[in-house]
Protein backbone atom coordinates (compact mmCIF):
# COMPACT_ATOMS: atom_id res chain seq x y z
CA UNK A 1 0.00 0.00 0.00
CA UNK A 2 1.85 3.37 -1.16
CA UNK A 3 1.84 6.02 1.40
CA UNK A 4 1.48 9.42 1.41
CA UNK A 5 3.90 11.88 1.86
CA UNK A 6 2.47 14.55 4.17
CA UNK A 7 1.37 13.59 7.99
CA UNK A 8 1.78 14.72 11.55
CA UNK A 9 2.69 13.25 15.10
CA UNK A 10 3.48 14.04 18.58
CA UNK A 11 5.16 12.35 21.28
CA UNK A 12 5.22 12.99 25.01
CA UNK A 13 7.95 10.60 27.38
CA UNK A 14 7.76 11.59 30.94
CA UNK A 15 10.64 10.43 33.33
CA UNK A 16 11.79 11.33 36.70
CA UNK A 17 13.58 14.75 36.02
CA UNK A 18 12.62 15.49 32.53
CA UNK A 19 10.10 15.10 29.92
CA UNK A 20 11.02 14.26 26.33
CA UNK A 21 8.42 16.40 23.42
CA UNK A 22 8.91 15.31 19.93
CA UNK A 23 6.78 16.75 17.09
CA UNK A 24 7.04 15.60 13.61
CA UNK A 25 5.81 17.04 10.46
CA UNK A 26 6.38 15.94 6.54
CA UNK A 27 5.27 17.37 3.51
CA UNK A 28 5.59 16.54 -0.13
CA UNK A 29 9.10 16.24 -1.60
CA UNK A 30 10.84 15.35 -4.38
CA UNK A 31 13.67 13.47 -2.50
CA UNK A 32 14.30 13.80 0.95
CA UNK A 33 15.36 16.66 3.14
CA UNK A 34 14.97 16.76 7.04
CA UNK A 35 15.32 19.88 9.11
CA UNK A 36 15.77 19.38 13.19
CA UNK A 37 15.09 22.03 15.55
CA UNK A 38 14.87 22.17 19.66
CA UNK A 39 17.33 21.41 22.21
CA UNK A 40 20.78 22.73 21.20
CA UNK A 41 22.83 20.40 23.19
CA UNK A 42 19.99 17.27 21.14
CA UNK A 43 20.90 19.33 17.94
CA UNK A 44 24.87 19.21 19.02
CA UNK A 45 25.11 15.19 19.79
CA UNK A 46 22.50 13.47 18.31
CA UNK A 47 21.84 15.67 14.96
CA UNK A 48 23.51 12.53 12.32
CA UNK A 49 21.55 9.90 14.54
CA UNK A 50 18.31 11.17 14.10
CA UNK A 51 19.03 12.55 10.65
CA UNK A 52 19.85 8.30 9.85
CA UNK A 53 16.64 7.07 11.76
CA UNK A 54 14.35 9.88 9.28
CA UNK A 55 16.07 8.21 6.01
CA UNK A 56 15.42 4.41 7.82
CA UNK A 57 11.67 4.94 7.76
CA UNK A 58 11.56 7.01 4.51
CA UNK A 59 12.58 7.71 1.62
CA UNK A 60 11.08 10.93 0.26
CA UNK A 61 9.68 14.08 1.67
CA UNK A 62 10.34 17.02 3.54
CA UNK A 63 10.55 16.41 7.03
CA UNK A 64 10.58 18.79 10.13
CA UNK A 65 11.01 17.60 13.37
CA UNK A 66 10.83 19.66 16.80
CA UNK A 67 12.74 18.21 19.80
CA UNK A 68 12.42 20.13 23.62
CA UNK A 69 13.61 18.14 26.64
CA UNK A 70 12.33 19.98 29.58
CA UNK A 71 13.87 19.59 33.06
CA UNK A 72 10.93 18.53 35.36
CA UNK A 73 13.46 19.42 38.68
CA UNK A 74 15.64 22.65 39.17
CA UNK A 75 18.65 23.07 36.74
CA UNK A 76 20.58 24.72 39.28
CA UNK A 77 21.00 25.19 42.65
CA UNK A 78 22.23 28.61 44.18
CA UNK A 79 24.28 28.85 47.01
CA UNK A 80 23.38 31.90 49.25
CA UNK A 81 27.10 32.79 49.25
CA UNK A 82 27.40 32.77 45.93
CA UNK A 83 23.76 34.90 45.28
CA UNK A 84 25.10 37.24 47.75
CA UNK A 85 28.20 37.47 45.62
CA UNK A 86 25.88 38.13 42.29
CA UNK A 87 24.12 40.61 44.03
CA UNK A 88 27.04 42.67 45.18
CA UNK A 89 28.35 42.78 41.53
CA UNK A 90 24.98 44.14 40.29
CA UNK A 91 24.90 46.47 43.02
CA UNK A 92 28.03 47.65 42.50
CA UNK A 93 27.72 47.79 38.39
CA UNK A 94 24.27 50.24 38.79
CA UNK A 95 25.89 52.27 41.51
CA UNK A 96 28.45 53.13 38.90
CA UNK A 97 25.87 53.46 35.94
CA UNK A 98 23.72 55.85 38.49
CA UNK A 99 20.80 53.26 38.23
CA UNK A 100 18.57 52.79 41.35
CA UNK A 101 16.99 49.23 41.36
CA UNK A 102 14.01 47.94 43.38
CA UNK A 103 14.73 44.52 45.39
CA UNK A 104 12.53 42.64 42.97
CA UNK A 105 14.36 44.08 39.97
CA UNK A 106 17.29 43.59 41.42
CA UNK A 107 16.22 39.78 42.40
CA UNK A 108 15.55 39.89 39.17
CA UNK A 109 18.57 40.71 36.84
CA UNK A 110 20.78 38.63 39.24
CA UNK A 111 18.77 35.94 38.61
CA UNK A 112 19.03 36.23 35.02
CA UNK A 113 23.01 36.52 35.48
CA UNK A 114 23.20 33.18 37.38
CA UNK A 115 21.24 31.25 34.56
CA UNK A 116 23.23 32.88 31.74
CA UNK A 117 26.18 31.42 33.49
CA UNK A 118 24.75 28.42 33.80
CA UNK A 119 23.31 27.55 30.56
CA UNK A 120 26.57 26.12 29.19
CA UNK A 121 25.91 23.02 26.91
CA UNK A 122 26.66 19.93 28.51
CA UNK A 123 27.07 16.64 27.10
CA UNK A 124 24.07 14.12 27.22
CA UNK A 125 24.48 11.07 28.83
CA UNK A 126 23.69 7.42 27.49
CA UNK A 127 20.25 7.72 29.25
CA UNK A 128 19.25 10.47 27.96
CA UNK A 129 20.07 9.92 24.28
CA UNK A 130 18.88 6.54 24.52
CA UNK A 131 15.39 7.71 25.56
CA UNK A 132 15.35 10.69 22.87
CA UNK A 133 16.43 8.19 20.60
CA UNK A 134 13.66 5.71 21.53
CA UNK A 135 11.02 8.67 21.65
CA UNK A 136 12.01 9.70 18.03
CA UNK A 137 11.76 6.34 16.57
CA UNK A 138 7.88 5.85 18.28
CA UNK A 139 7.15 9.42 16.60
CA UNK A 140 8.49 7.95 13.18
CA UNK A 141 6.48 5.14 13.32
CA UNK A 142 3.16 6.83 14.64
CA UNK A 143 4.05 9.43 11.39
CA UNK A 144 4.39 6.46 9.12
CA UNK A 145 0.93 5.19 10.25
CA UNK A 146 -0.49 8.29 9.60
CA UNK A 147 1.13 8.75 6.10
CA UNK A 148 -0.49 5.14 5.36
CA UNK A 149 -3.68 6.18 6.42
CA UNK A 150 -3.50 9.38 4.44
CA UNK A 151 -2.02 7.28 1.23
CA UNK A 152 -5.05 4.55 1.55
CA UNK A 153 -7.55 7.83 1.24
CA UNK A 154 -5.42 8.74 -1.91
CA UNK A 155 -5.51 5.54 -3.55
CA UNK A 156 -9.27 5.60 -3.12
CA UNK A 157 -10.21 8.96 -4.82
CA UNK A 158 -7.35 7.58 -7.73
CA UNK A 159 -9.21 4.55 -8.42
CA UNK A 160 -12.71 6.36 -9.15
CA UNK A 161 -10.89 8.97 -11.39
CA UNK A 162 -9.11 5.79 -12.97
CA UNK A 163 -12.51 4.43 -13.38
CA UNK A 164 -13.99 7.21 -14.70
CA UNK A 165 -11.50 7.59 -17.49
CA UNK A 166 -11.29 3.54 -18.16
CA UNK A 167 -15.44 4.35 -18.96
CA UNK A 168 -15.23 6.78 -21.22
CA UNK A 169 -12.31 4.94 -22.89
CA UNK A 170 -14.97 2.41 -23.54
CA UNK A 171 -17.38 4.27 -24.87
CA UNK A 172 -14.83 5.83 -27.26
CA UNK A 173 -13.83 2.18 -28.68
CA UNK A 174 -17.64 1.10 -28.98
CA UNK A 175 -18.27 4.26 -31.31
CA UNK A 176 -15.06 5.15 -32.91
CA UNK A 177 -16.12 2.74 -35.50
CA UNK A 178 -19.18 4.38 -36.63
CA UNK A 179 -16.95 7.64 -36.19
CA UNK A 180 -14.16 6.54 -38.78
CA UNK A 181 -17.15 5.32 -41.06
CA UNK A 182 -18.55 8.81 -41.15
CA UNK A 183 -15.45 10.12 -41.77
CA UNK A 184 -14.41 8.26 -44.87
CA UNK A 185 -17.92 9.24 -46.03
CA UNK A 186 -17.28 12.64 -46.19
CA UNK A 187 -13.88 12.49 -47.78
CA UNK A 188 -14.98 9.98 -50.48
CA UNK A 189 -17.64 12.34 -51.46
CA UNK A 190 -15.32 15.49 -51.01
CA UNK A 191 -13.13 14.47 -52.99
CA UNK A 192 -16.29 13.22 -55.31
CA UNK A 193 -17.00 16.41 -55.52
CA UNK A 194 -13.82 17.96 -56.72
CA UNK A 195 -12.54 15.59 -59.42
CA UNK A 196 -15.83 14.20 -60.17
CA UNK A 197 -17.69 10.88 -60.98
CA UNK A 198 -14.44 9.42 -63.35
CA UNK A 199 -12.37 9.46 -60.19
CA UNK A 200 -14.96 7.67 -57.64
CA UNK A 201 -11.87 4.91 -57.37
CA UNK A 202 -9.29 7.43 -56.49
CA UNK A 203 -11.82 9.27 -53.74
CA UNK A 204 -12.14 5.78 -52.05
CA UNK A 205 -8.29 5.11 -51.84
CA UNK A 206 -8.15 8.94 -50.25
CA UNK A 207 -10.93 7.71 -48.00
CA UNK A 208 -9.37 4.94 -46.74
CA UNK A 209 -5.73 6.38 -46.49
CA UNK A 210 -7.02 8.86 -44.35
CA UNK A 211 -9.15 6.69 -42.36
CA UNK A 212 -5.94 4.57 -41.22
CA UNK A 213 -4.43 7.62 -40.14
CA UNK A 214 -7.14 8.29 -38.10
CA UNK A 215 -7.41 4.96 -36.23
CA UNK A 216 -6.66 5.36 -32.60
CA UNK A 217 -6.78 1.55 -31.92
CA UNK A 218 -2.97 1.86 -31.14
CA UNK A 219 -3.57 5.02 -28.32
CA UNK A 220 -7.13 2.98 -27.13
CA UNK A 221 -4.45 -0.21 -26.31
CA UNK A 222 -1.45 1.71 -25.20
CA UNK A 223 -4.01 3.46 -22.79
CA UNK A 224 -5.53 0.47 -21.44
CA UNK A 225 -1.89 -0.84 -20.56
CA UNK A 226 -1.25 1.88 -18.87
CA UNK A 227 -4.22 2.10 -16.99
CA UNK A 228 -3.48 -1.92 -16.17
CA UNK A 229 0.48 -0.66 -15.06
CA UNK A 230 -1.22 2.10 -13.04
CA UNK A 231 -2.91 0.17 -10.22
CA UNK A 232 -0.42 -2.98 -10.55
CA UNK A 233 1.68 -0.33 -9.06
CA UNK A 234 -0.92 0.79 -6.75
CA UNK A 235 -0.75 -2.58 -5.02
CA UNK A 236 3.23 -2.39 -4.44
CA UNK A 237 3.98 -2.27 -0.80
CA UNK A 238 7.21 0.69 -1.76
CA UNK A 239 7.88 3.95 -2.97
CA UNK A 240 5.86 4.49 -6.23
CA UNK A 241 5.25 8.10 -6.46
CA UNK A 242 8.11 8.98 -9.57
CA UNK A 243 7.02 5.72 -11.29
CA UNK A 244 3.13 6.87 -11.10
CA UNK A 245 3.99 10.43 -12.01
CA UNK A 246 5.72 8.80 -14.90
CA UNK A 247 2.83 6.74 -15.70
CA UNK A 248 0.55 9.93 -15.77
CA UNK A 249 3.30 11.75 -18.26
CA UNK A 250 2.61 8.41 -20.75
CA UNK A 251 -1.29 8.06 -20.51
CA UNK A 252 -1.39 12.09 -21.21
CA UNK A 253 0.62 11.50 -24.08
CA UNK A 254 -2.24 8.90 -25.44
CA UNK A 255 -5.40 11.11 -24.52
CA UNK A 256 -3.53 14.13 -26.78
CA UNK A 257 -2.56 11.69 -29.66
CA UNK A 258 -6.29 10.02 -29.40
CA UNK A 259 -7.39 13.85 -29.48
CA UNK A 260 -5.57 14.99 -32.12
CA UNK A 261 -6.34 12.09 -34.07
CA UNK A 262 -10.30 12.08 -33.60
CA UNK A 263 -11.95 15.57 -32.69
CA UNK A 264 -14.90 13.67 -32.63
CA UNK A 265 -14.25 12.80 -29.26
CA UNK A 266 -12.89 16.00 -28.20
CA UNK A 267 -15.54 16.29 -25.25
CA UNK A 268 -14.25 12.42 -24.07
CA UNK A 269 -10.47 13.46 -23.85
CA UNK A 270 -10.80 16.71 -22.31
CA UNK A 271 -13.04 15.07 -19.57
CA UNK A 272 -10.14 12.41 -19.36
CA UNK A 273 -7.63 15.17 -18.98
CA UNK A 274 -9.25 16.74 -16.06
CA UNK A 275 -9.56 13.28 -14.48
CA UNK A 276 -5.80 12.41 -15.45
CA UNK A 277 -4.67 16.13 -13.35
CA UNK A 278 -6.68 15.10 -10.34
CA UNK A 279 -4.94 12.27 -10.44
CA UNK A 280 -1.55 13.35 -11.10
CA UNK A 281 -2.09 16.17 -8.43
CA UNK A 282 -2.86 13.23 -5.84
CA UNK A 283 0.39 11.10 -7.20
CA UNK A 284 2.69 14.39 -5.99
CA UNK A 285 1.79 13.50 -2.43
CA UNK A 286 2.46 9.43 -2.83
CA UNK A 287 5.83 8.64 -1.39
Amino acid sequence: MPYSMTGFAFVKKAFDDYEINIKVKSLNNKSIDISIKGDKNVLMYLDLEIRKLVQQYFERGSFQLYININSLTPKFIVEPEKLTQYVNVVREITKQANINLSDDKLYEVTIGMIMNNNNVEEELDDTLKENILNAVKEALNTLKEERKREGKSLILDIECRLNKIEEMLKEIEEKKEKVLESVKEKVYQKVKQLLGENYSERAFIEATLLADKLDITEEVVRLKTHIQRFRELLNLNEPIGRKLDFMCQEMLREINTLGNKMPDFSKFTVEMKTELEKIRQQVQNIE
